[in-house]
Order: C-alpha cells, then sequence, then structure tokens
C-alpha cells in the first residue's frame, strides 16, 4: 500500500450500506470549488515527527477539441525519514471539466527498490476500464480513479446538507480493484490550524472487516466549509504509527472569500 494512499484513504477504500444513497447527479453542474493554477501543499508527520509532503496541483491539458483538467499529486519522504525510506509516488488524472469523469489515470510509484507504472483509460459511455497491466475490467457506471474521487467531491458532493451520519457512496479503481466509497458526514466543528480557526465538514469513511482500519476514527477528514472545499486535515490512526496530514500552503483558490483568504 502505497504513502499516498494512506493519506488519501478518507475517499479510497469503503463498504457498502443500506443506508448510503448514491452522489453521482446533476452532471452539468457549474464548477465553483477549484479552477487551473491552484496548488495545495502538505506536511506529513509521523507522530510529531515530519516525514514527507504532498503537493496536488490543478492544470488544464488539450485532448482532442477538449480540454480536460489535468491534476498531479506528487508524495515525497524528506527529513530524517527520508534516511530510512525513500517514497516518491507520483499520481495523475485527466478527467472532464464538464462532468467530472475521468479520462486517464497515472500511477509512477517509487518507494526504496519498488518501482510500478500504470496507466488506465477509462471507457465511460460503455464502462470499461482498460489498464496497461491487466487489459480490460468491466466496471459499473461513473467509475472514478482516486484523485478525479476526490476532485468530484469537492465540486459535487460537499456543498449539500447532511445529517448526522449520513453516508454516500462512488465506485472507485485503484491498483487494479473496484472498491465502493462509502463517506460518512459526522458534523460541522471549528479547527485549529496554521491559518487560525477554521470551520470545517468532517466526515469519515466506512470501512470493510479487511481493512487495517478497526475503528470509526482510526481515518479522519476535514474539509473547510466553503465554496472551496479544501482538505485542511487528514488523521490515520494505524497500527504501527499515527500519520497525520495538514494543510501547509495554498494558491490560485476558486474562491478568496473562504475561510482560507
Amino acid at each position: 500500500m502505497t504513502f499516498l494512499l494512506l493519506v488519501s484513504s478518507c475517499v479510497v477504500f469503503a463498504q457498502e450500506t443500506s443506508k448510503a444513497v448514491s452522489i453521482v447527479e446533476d452532471k452539468y453542474k457549474v464548477n465553483t470549488a477549484f479552477q487551473p493554477g491552484e496548488v495545495l501543499v502538505y506536511d506529513l508527520k509521523y507522530g510529531i515527527v515530519k516525514g514527507g509532503e504532498l503537493k496536488i496541483s490543478v492544470g488544464l491539458e488539450p485532448v482532442g477539441y477538449d480540454y480536460y483538467f489535468h491534476v498531479k499529486a506528487v508524495c515525497y519522504s524528506t527529513g530524517v525519514v527520508s534516511k530510512l525510506a525513500h517514497i516518491y509516488d507520483i499520481y495523475e488524472s485527466l478527467f472532464d471539466i464538464t462532468t467530472g469523469y475521468p479520462l486517464k489515470a497515472i500511477r509512477n510509484v517509487t518507494e526504496n527498490n519498488y518501482k510500478r507504472y500504470n496507466e488506465d483509460i477509462f471507457c465511460q459511455d460503455s464502462s470499461v476500464i482498460y489498464s496497461m497491466k491487466s487489459g480490460r475490467h468491466e466496471v459499473p457506471p461513473h467509475t472514478f480513479d482516486l484523485i478525479s474521487a476526490f476532485f468530484y467531491s469537492r465540486r459535487f458532493i460537499f456543498d449539500k446538507k447532511y445529517a448526522k451520519n449520513e453516508e454516500m457512496q462512488l465506485h472507485t479503481w485503484f491498483n487494479e480493484k473496484l472498491y465502493l466509497v462509502t463517506l460518512r458526514y459526522k458534523k460541522t466543528e471549528m479547527i485549529k490550524s496554521d491559518f487560525g480557526k477554521i470551520e470545517c465538514l468532517k466526515f469519515v469513511p466506512v470501512l470493510s472487516d479487511k481493512s487495517v482500519f478497526t475503528k470509526e476514527d482510526d481515518l479522519e477528514a476535514w474539509f473547510t466549509n466553503d465554496g472551496n472545499y479544501v482538505p485542511l486535515k487528514i488523521k490515520i490512526d494505524m497500527p504501527f504509527a499515527a500519520i497525520r496530514c495538514e494543510l501547509k500552503s495554498y494558491k490560485n483558490l476558486k474562491n478568496t472569500d473562504g475561510w482560507l483568504k
């Protein structure tokens, strides 16, 4: 399991529950959450020790006669941790600027001596994914890669009003496997950050029995409660370590009147 997957687990692994409802809807909604040029940088900490950084940048790329959002996420080890483990993981996603549905996902992982590169092509009209490594896979309609699921959530999910413990679902394809993502809304709260006190939406994933996360509060995520819905903090309690992902810097947010000025 890669380091970036741990950081982003809030939108990856989950099980189906009877209370959850589909959230793939209103595909022509105007995008008010992010824009090309947005850059988010995070500190990654093991306990109190800083172990790495995560940088997420949003761009545009021409594909045929259209343009697609091109998001690149780079996760790398720093400081003392880099002496023990060399980590440099790159994830990329091209997804439709109108619907948010993915066209292509790239995974380029380097973790010590382990290296892996793969590309997935998403055929939304036929519910098929073509993997460079494993070939053709039939999947449910509107299946997302890791990054496009994250940005789809910012654009289409977080601006709704939810009751406590209400759940939402997405299908996500990662590392040659299909996962049903279930997000559970917990509450809206003020949390402390390097940018002052910020009002956030707190979400918790519902995990399968086979997950390393055995308790509900093993994995929690907070998103700014404004038009940007920026992930401000992610907390991951693993059996071997407590991992924290906290926003370090940002630029070119879509809404300049949000909690992050």
